[in-house]
């Protein structure tokens, strides 16, 4: 399945992937504020590492981390997750108002997706993009 296609199939899952990465780039500007880049960081670094599946292929974290991204590949979890990181978003743009706007934003729009999929049941899928078959396909042309 296609880009385009991933984008017109209706599927929420896909849909919270993107909008969470989309808010992922504007996290990346967390400096101003210690207390939130701190928890920013860390909060980045979690999200790269359960969207995007090419890292756990190339960096593998051991039985730890493994089980640990196990209890986020439920959607209801993520959905969770990214309400509580979007909090902190929202929290930090009270004490400074920065360009995290854009990212309070998109993560809240991923924590919906993502409470949206639990709703109609889905599965978590990936984008054909950054998904494991993506991974896969990068690791074998190296």
């Amino acid at each position: 399945m296609g880009f385009g296609n991933e984008i017109t199939s209706g599927k929420f899952t896909i849909y919270a992937q993107w909008s969470a990465i989309i808010a992922l780039l504007r996290i990346v500007n967390f400096i101003h504020i210690i207390p939130f880049a701190i928890i920013g960081f860390v909060g980045a670094f979690f999200l790269v590492w359960l969207e995007i599946p090419l890292l756990t292929r190339c960096c593998p974290g051991g039985p730890r981390m493994d089980r640990f991204t196990k209890i986020f590949s439920n959607t209801l979890f993520r959905s969770m997750l990214y309400a509580a990181f979007s909090v902190v978003l929202w929290l930090s743009i009270l004490m400074k108002s920065t360009s995290f706007l854009a990212a309070a934003v998109f993560m809240s729009i991923s924590a919906v997706f993502y409470l949206v999929s639990v709703g109609r049941g889905e599965d978590l899928e990936r984008s054909s993009i950054t998904g494991p078959r993506a991974a896969v396909g990068a690791a074998s042309q190296v």
